[in-house]
């Protein structure tokens, strides 16, 4: 997919930025200044693998690391907007776009793409339940470092099932309101493109299946681990 973005590179880098629209190449809405014209979400269709919102807009979000990799090595983020990053260098080039040692479109704009909502945390694992491993907050059974905040609200749950189901829930059992749309988790191997995407199950968490994310949190029991949380901001899903 990245392909389609071949001969839009000014200056080393993917050139990118505000709307209105003026004109078209390869399907891409293209402004005065032939950038690329990058909004926020919520995604409406994908054109040729890349998203679009009501306006015809690209839909993007600025980050720092890929969320995961779609086809051609496009970096795509937690609710399949386009990810790029217009601060940090090129560390190479495929399929003649470049791209960032995060795995990122390396851009050379903004747009009107809104900055992911991020964050690292360290977590120390423990056996919950006889089924379940990883962090409660009350009663607390292991830790999270340096808190458990993220996205405007506080974090009840890390847990990994004995049925290899993964979830992330709030203290209020609703969604973070900070943020719209899926959760992406990165955690110890899995940091990196590939992370566990966790959707809101509609009641009261975020939650995926990962095959053998049960033994590999119990293998981590105090001992500790890397944990990311990354979602879209609020509004843009």
């Amino acid at each position: 997919m990245s392909s389609i973005f071949q001969g839009l590179v000014v200056a080393g880098k993917l050139n990118v930025g505000a709307g209105p629209i003026t004109h078209y190449f390869r399907s891409l809405p293209l402004n005065a200044v032939d950038a690329v014209v990058v909004g926020s979400g919520p995604i409406v269709r994908f054109a040729q693998g890349i998203p679009r919102n009501a306006a015809g807009e690209v839909v993007g979000l600025r980050a720092t690391t890929a969320t995961e990799l779609g086809p051609g090595a496009t970096p795509y983020g937690p609710n399949g907007e386009i990810e790029g990053d217009n601060v940090s260098a090129v560390a190479n080039f495929y399929q003649g776009v470049p791209y960032t040692a995060g795995g990122l479109y390396a851009t050379n704009g903004v747009g009107g793409a809104p900055i992911i909502v991020s964050k690292d945390f360290t977590l120390t694992p423990a056996q919950v339940s006889a089924s379940t491993a990883g962090y409660r907050l009350s009663p607390l059974a292991g830790t999270l470092a340096p808190d458990n905040v993220y996205g405007g609200g506080n974090i009840d749950l890390v847990l990994a099932q004995s049925d290899d189901t993964f979830y992330v829930s709030t203290a209020t059992n609703l969604p973070f309101p900070g943020i719209s749309g899926n959760l992406a988790v990165a955690l110890g191997v899995y940091q990196g493109p590939s992370r566990m995407i966790l959707t809101w199950d509609g009641f009261d968490r975020y939650i995926t299946t990962e095959p053998g994310i049960y033994t590999y949190m119990q293998s981590l029991i105090a001992g500790t681990v890397s944990l990311r949380l990354s979602a879209a901001p609020v509004g843009t899903a």
